[in-house]
C-alpha cells in the first residue's frame, strides 16, 4: 500500500512527522503509528476551543497502555469525550466493513476527508492499509475533482453527503458504474442517494457510527432501514439505542477523568427496531422535538426548508423553556441568498407535516459552520 498525493502527483512514504497538518501527512503519521504498534492522540487542533480542552488533560490523564488511539468528539453537545481504541478495534472494524462490501473488490481508494477522526483514520487510512491498495488524498478536494476520480474503474470514495449533494447539483454527464461511495453519518436524505444512483449509476453507502461505538449499522441508497453489522447487537432501552459490540470502547476521557465503559453501551440515538438486524433512526434525543404526541426529527426539517429556493444550508437548535406554555421551541438559523419568513415557513411544512404549530424563531443572515465530515457544528 502507498499513499499518492494528489497535488503533488506523487507517492509519499509512510513515517512519523512530529507535527502533521495537512491531510497527507495526517495519514502517512497515523498509518506510522498503526503499523509500528505506536499510540497517538488525534482530534481536530483547527478547532481552537477543542484543542485548547485536550490541552489542558494531564499527559498521564491522555496516556494509556495497550491503546493504539485516543480520539476526541468535537464536543458540539457538551464537553468532549476522549474515546481510546485498541489496534484490534480498527483492524476489526476495517475487516467487519469489507464483508458489507458484497464481494466488490477495488484497486484504490480516494479520500476527501481529514485524519483526525475515527472515519478518517480507520475508514479512510486502517482499511485501504489492511486491503493493501493505494489511497489517493487531497488537500482540498472540489466536486468537479473527485467525479474524475470517481470516474476510474474498481475505485472506492471515502467522502461526506456534502460532496453527494454537490454532485447532484452539477449533474455532469459522466458514469460511476464502477465505483462505491462510502459517507459519514452526517444526514443525506433518501431522495439525494436515490438521485445520485440514478444519474451516476454509483451506489452509496452510508455508515452509520460514532467514536465510542465504531461501525454501527449501514444503508445503501435509499433504503430506509438501517442494518447492523455482524458483530453488532442492537436492543432498545428507553426508546434509545443500545450496543453491544467488540468495537465500542472500553474506556473514555469524561469531564477529564478517565473512566471505564460498560456493556451495551446506550447512545443518545432514538430508534425504531424492526427486527434483530434493522431498525430506523428517528434522531438523536438532543435533536427531536414532540407536537401533538408526534416525534419530528429536527433533521427533517432542516432538509425541507434547504429544498425552498434560495436557501443554502439551515441548523436547527431545540429550545426548551420550562416557563413557557409549550416547553420546545425551534431556534431555525439560516444561511441564504434571502431571508426565510415565517409565511413561506409555516407553508412548507404544512406541506410537509399537516396541521400542526412548531413554535419557533428564525434567524436569518447567519452562516452555518460545519465539521470535517460534514456535520453541521454551528453557526456564525
Amino acid at each position: 500500500m502507498k499513499i499518492f498525493d494528489l497535488d503533488k502527483n506523487c507517492y509519499t512514504k509512510i513515517e512519523h512527522i512530529k507535527h502533521p497538518k495537512t491531510k497527507v501527512e495526517q495519514l502517512s503519521d497515523a498509518l506510522y503509528h498503526y503499523e509500528n504498534n505506536q499510540f497517538k492522540v488525534i482530534y481536530d487542533q483547527s478547532q481552537p476551543s477543542l484543542d485548547a480542552y485536550v490541552k489542558t488533560l494531564d499527559a498521564t490523564v491522555l496516556d494509556e497502555k495497550n491503546m493504539q488511539w485516543l480520539f476526541f468528539t468535537s464536543g458540539t453537545t457538551g464537553t468532549p469525550t476522549g474515546v481510546y481504541k485498541t489496534k484490534e478495534n480498527s483492524y476489526q472494524q476495517a475487516m467487519t466493513l469489507v464483508k458489507t462490501l458484497r464481494d466488490r473488490k477495488f484497486k484504490r481508494v480516494v479520500t476527501t476527508v481529514p485524519f483526525v477522526h475515527i472515519y478518517g483514520i480507520d475508514i479512510g487510512g486502517v482499511l485501504p492499509y489492511e486491503l493493501d491498495i493505494d489511497i489517493y488524498v487531497k488537500e482540498n478536494f472540489l466536486p468537479e475533482e473527485l467525479a474524475i476520480e470517481a470516474q476510474k474503474e474498481d475505485t472506492l470514495i471515502v467522502t461526506t453527503p456534502i460532496f453527494i449533494k454537490a454532485l447532484n447539483r452539477m449533474k455532469k454527464e459522466v458514469r460511476f458504474d464502477n465505483t462505491l461511495f462510502l459517507t459519514s453519518t452526517a444526514p443525506l436524505p433518501r431522495e439525494d442517494a436515490k438521485a445520485f444512483k440514478s444519474h451516476y449509476g454509483a451506489s452509496v453507502m452510508q455508515l452509520f457510527a460514532s467514536t465510542e461505538t465504531g461501525l454501527i449499522s449501514y444503508k445503501l441508497d435509499d433504503e430506509e432501514m438501517l442494518q447492523s453489522y455482524d458483530i453488532v447487537t442492537i436492543s432498545q432501552e428507553d426508546d434509545k439505542l443500545s450496543i453491544d459490540s467488540p468495537l465500542v470502547t472500553k474506556k473514555n476521557i469524561h469531564n477529564g477523568k478517565k473512566e471505564d465503559v460498560h456493556l451495551p453501551f446506550r447512545t443518545e440515538d432514538i430508534i425504531e427496531i424492526i427486527d434483530a438486524t434493522h431498525f430506523k433512526l428517528l434522531g438523536r434525543s438532543s435533536s427531536l422535538v414532540k407536537v401533538a404526541g408526534k416525534r419530528i426529527s429536527t433533521v427533517q426539517i432542516e432538509t425541507l426548508l434547504e429544498s425552498l429556493n434560495g436557501i443554502e444550508s439551515v441548523l436547527i437548535r431545540v429550545r426548551r423553556d420550562d416557563s413557557a406554555l409549550k416547553d420546545e421551541i425551534l431556534d431555525i438559523y439560516v444561511e441564504s441568498k434571502q431571508a426565510l419568513e415565517m409565511k413561506t415557513l409555516r407553508e412548507a411544512l404544512k406541506k410537509e407535516l399537516g396541521s400542526i404549530n412548531i413554535p419557533c424563531k428564525i434567524h436569518n443572515n447567519k452562516r452555518i459552520l460545519r465539521s470535517s465530515v460534514g456535520k453541521k457544528i454551528g453557526f456564525e
